[in-house]
């Protein structure tokens, strides 16, 4: 079966998700909000903060596309448009919430342990959805605002 996923099967790799469900960065910024006066956040590591509601959208809209025969089997990058840093991130959702977004300050990420290291440039692209006529996932910005107005998040 493994030999037939590039011509039969298809991939969504994604990235930095954040939704209802589950721990997530959006989640633990908000808490930390409350918790803390100032928040030290990575500002050396690029990625596409990507909404859990909105990229699984994104696979019916993928499945439908498939069984018709219009999206080509391979591997597609399920990530919001658009780049940002964790800081960037952080950021945005202090200011989203009304809170005070100088209390973010940038720091290295080689200040933190993790279990594994972490890529420095984590962005995807996001040719394949063209290819298959589908537009890919909005800006990480606006579906970040749309989460946090209708509480479909953290």
């Amino acid at each position: 079966m493994t030999r037939l996923l590039p011509d039969a099967g298809y991939v969504v790799r994604t990235a930095w998700l954040y939704g209802a469900h589950g721990p997530n960065f959006v989640a633990t910024m908000l808490r930390l909000a409350g918790e803390r006066e100032r928040l030290d956040v990575v500002n050396d590591q690029r990625g596409q903060p990507t909404w859990s509601y909105r990229l699984a959208e994104q696979l019916v809209v993928l499945t439908g596309a498939a069984l018709a025969g219009h999206a080509a089997p391979g591997i597609y990058h399920g990530t919001a448009s658009g780049e940002t840093t964790w800081y960037g991130l952080a950021r945005a959702v202090f200011g989203l919430r009304g809170l005070d977004p100088d209390r973010i300050r940038p720091t290295a990420s080689d200040g933190y342990r993790r279990p594994a290291p972490r890529p420095a440039y984590s962005v995807l692209g996001h040719g394949r959805w063209g290819a298959a006529n589908l537009r890919p996932l909005a800006d990480w910005r606006s579906a970040l605002a749309e989460a946090l107005a209708t509480g479909r998040t953290c």
